[in-house]
Order: structure tokens, then C-alpha cells, then sequence
């Protein structure tokens, strides 16, 4: 008796817990059937910003740089170059000076400090016993430091020199009139003889290599300065484009080339690129170039569009003048094309609405628009779509008319009963 009735005790809260439990569940179940009604009648619209933004009409490739390049030879362990990579020289300026030997080089670096030296003397004997207006040259030895500031994030070699040595020159001048003359004069007059010992000992034992035209210098010699030509560019297959291009560059003894030159100031750039952007493209089209390894925004021509309309791909070949010195010695290139940019609003086409209406005459018309919150009363304001995107578009932006979108209006992507110029219930 006793054991049947501890069973039917078990029983009973096996049941009572099988109830609590479907009890919950249904809870939940109408919590949640609750909630999303609520949101279907809510008077509540849910609304973003429109927001100012700027957007790409774009498509991604692998550039290749073709530029007239000719390789300097006349590198080596005893060579002292005058110029860096990136930088912009004459026909026949000195890039280079070739020493004879090791020790002739040696002997050479001796002369730069000295000839630096000599310099600054030369400068504080000038202004010994002058007053000279030292707000003034304060101003200039801070306009210095900005310039050497800005030139060492450009890399310039030979121009970060100069700059260094103008600014110890202000330097100096600044601290002149504290001076004696007779010492300085005596100084410069025993480094001027320790410079011609050396320049005597150097007589014979240098050559200067010279820039075989005008244009751009650079370190770098990739071995494809002979295959890949501006001059073929146009006639140039995909295929033959793809040959050069995978094809192992000509082997080179780094010691005995300087470098090259980048012959002119006009550089191409050949990619192969979807055939279904290539129908948009046509011969002296203007795009932009965004070469994000370097940072930098080109505007470029389009020279050529090569391919065969059944294919799926195609050679497009830009030309440009504009760029900056780490492109000078670089060969292949993820790039950006940007045939245009758009600015404006962006607005969700989830938000899209189109409003009928009839004129005077009894004529339909039909007005694509946006619903915005305007405090507590929606309004519906007509859009003029500038470019498409995958989930929303960019709109004309106005600052002045009233019935148009502007910046920060509250845009209305979901709501009901959405009607001009009523007022949302609370």
C-alpha cells in the first residue's frame, strides 16, 4: 500500500513538471507572436540617416607598368651614386661617379664632410659681423625643418642632402654673431688644403656616368626593360601580353648595371581585365587610376582596349604622366579603375517607394521617392538615383530644396501606412 502510494506521488509531479514546462512554452510562444504584432501595427517607422558618402563605379586588376627604360651599365662595389630611385633628372646630368679602386672611394668620402665643413665657414664668416635679423632666421630654420620633414617621408635622396645641409647652415648663421672670425677663417683654410690633398690624390681615378636622356632614375633592373616596349602596346594580343608576362625575365649581373632610366615622363599600364568591363571602355576614355600599394590616385587615358568579342577577357592598356617616386621602380601592381565616382546620399532600397499622383488634366503620374520622419509627420520626397549599389543607391543631394532629399533626414526603410504629410500616432 505504502509502496503504490509513493508511486502515484512520483507520477503526479512527473505531471506537474510536464505541465510547467508546456505552460513556459506557450508563454514564450505568445511573447514572441505578441512582439511581432506589435511591430506589424506599431505606428513606430523605423528610419536611418541619410548619410553623405562617395562611392567608385569600379573594378580591381593586376597592372603592369611598360615604360621606354634604358639600363645603365657601369655599377659596382667602387661606384657612388649621385641621384636615388624616383628621382627626376636631365639628359646628361651625373648620376654616378665610378672610382678606380676601394681606396680611391675611401678617399673620396673623405671629401663630402669636408667640403660640407668648408660650406658652413665660409656662411659664418659671411655673417661674423653682420647683425643680422635672427627673428627672421628663426623663421627660416623652421620652414627648413617642415621641408626636410616632408621631403624624408617623400624619399628623396639627393634633395633630403641639400635640405640637411641648408638647415645646419641657418643653424650656424643663427649663431654667427657669437663667433670669432679669425678662428673660423684659420679653420676653413686648413680644411681647404686637407681638400685639395685629396682631390690630387683622386686626379685620374674617376669616370661620372651621365643620364642618357631626361626622365626618371631608378635603382631597380627587373630584367623586362627590353621585352616589355611601349611601342608594341598597341597592336599587342592578350596572348602575347600573357607570354611576356610569365615568361622568366632575363638574368642580370646586378654589379655591373647602375640602374636604368625611365626614358620621358609618360608611363602605360597593361592589365587584362573581364570582357564584360572592356564593352564600357573605349580608346581616349578618361578614368582614374588607384594604386593602393602606393597610395596614390592617377588620372590616366585609355590607349587601347585589345580583344577578340568572343573572348572572356581583354588587354586594356592606360597611359598617365602623373605619379610619385616609389612608382618609378615598380613593375606589377594591384590596381583600382575607377571609370566614375559618384557623391551623394545613401538611402536603402528597402526604402524605396513609387507614389501615384494625377495633374489637372487627368494624366498619371508616377514619382520614385523615399518617406522621411520629420519630427512626428512622414513626408514622401522624390530621388534622382546617381548609381547603383548591391543593397542601396546613391541619390542626388540638395541643400535647399525642400522637397528633395538632404543630408540627414531620417529615411524611413519599414513602416505602415505610409502616407505625405501625415502624422505618426504615439
Amino acid at each position: 500500500m505504502e509502496q503504490k502510494q509513493k508511486t502515484k506521488t512520483t507520477q503526479r509531479q512527473k505531471n506537474d513538471r510536464s505541465h510547467l514546462l508546456i505552460v513556459l512554452f506557450a508563454a514564450i510562444v505568445l511573447l514572441y507572436i505578441g512582439r511581432s504584432f506589435f511591430g506589424i501595427f506599431s505606428s513606430s517607422p523605423d528610419t536611418t540617416p541619410a548619410m553623405r558618402v562617395t562611392v567608385n563605379d569600379s573594378f580591381t586588376a593586376d597592372g603592369w607598368f611598360v615604360r621606354d627604360e634604358i639600363t645603365i651599365k657601369g655599377g659596382g662595389d667602387t661606384v657612388k651614386h649621385i641621384v636615388y630611385s624616383g628621382e627626376r633628372v636631365q639628359k646628361n646630368a651625373p648620376l654616378a661617379i665610378v672610382y678606380g679602386d676601394n681606396e680611391a672611394l675611401e678617399l673620396s668620402r673623405q671629401l663630402d664632410p669636408l667640403d660640407d665643413r668648408i660650406n658652413q665657414l665660409d656662411t659664418a664668416l659671411q655673417t661674423a659681423n653682420n647683425s643680422s635679423d635672427t627673428a627672421k632666421i628663426d623663421q627660416l630654420i623652421t620652414l627648413a625643418i617642415q621641408n626636410l620633414a616632408a621631403e624624408t617621408k617623400e624619399g628623396s635622396g639627393s634633395v633630403l642632402t641639400s635640405s640637411s645641409a641648408s638647415l645646419r647652415t641657418l643653424s650656424l648663421r643663427r649663431a654667427a654673431d657669437q663667433l670669432d672670425a679669425a678662428a673660423i677663417r684659420a679653420e676653413r683654410d686648413s680644411l681647404d688644403a686637407q681638400r685639395t690633398s685629396l682631390e690630387q690624390s683622386l686626379s685620374g681615378r674617376t669616370a661620372e656616368l651621365t643620364a642618357p636622356c631626361s626622365g626618371y632614375f631608378s635603382e631597380i633592373v627587373d630584367g623586362f626593360e627590353d621585352t616589355l616596349k611601349p611601342a608594341s602596346l598597341s597592336a599587342m594580343t592578350l596572348a602575347r601580353f600573357r607570354e611576356l608576362t610569365a615568361k622568366e625575365p632575363e638574368t642580370r649581373q646586378v654589379s655591373s648595371t647602375l640602374g636604368k632610366m625611365v626614358q620621358g615622363f609618360t608611363w602605360y599600364l597593361a592589365c587584362e581585365i573581364p570582357a564584360s568591363q572592356a564593352e564600357r571602355l573605349q580608346v581616349g576614355q578618361e578614368l582614374k587610376v588607384n594604386f593602393t600599394q602606393a597610395s596614390f590616385t592617377s588620372p590616366v587615358t585609355v590607349y587601347a582596349v585589345n580583344w577578340e568579342h568572343d573572348d572572356d577577357t581583354a588587354l586594356l592598356v592606360l597611359e598617365g604622366t602623373e605619379f610619385n617616386s616609389e612608382m618609378v621602380s615598380m613593375r606589377q601592381q594591384p590596381v583600382e579603375i575607377i571609370i566614375a565616382s559618384y557623391t551623394g546620399l545613401r538611402v536603402p532600397k528597402s526604402a524605396l517607394r513609387v507614389e501615384e499622383w494625377t495633374d489637372s488634366n487627368g494624366e498619371l503620374h508616377k514619382d520614385t521617392g523615399v518617406f522621411i520622419l520629420s519630427g512626428t509627420v512622414r513626408k514622401f520626397k522624390v530621388i534622382n538615383k546617381l548609381y547603383e549599389t548591391e543593397d542601396s543607391y546613391i541619390v542626388e543631394q540638395s541643400a535647399t530644396d525642400s522637397d528633395m532629399l538632404v543630408e540627414q533626414d531620417q529615411v524611413i526603410v519599414r513602416g505602415t501606412d505610409l502616407k505625405d504629410n501625415t502624422v505618426v500616432k504615439t
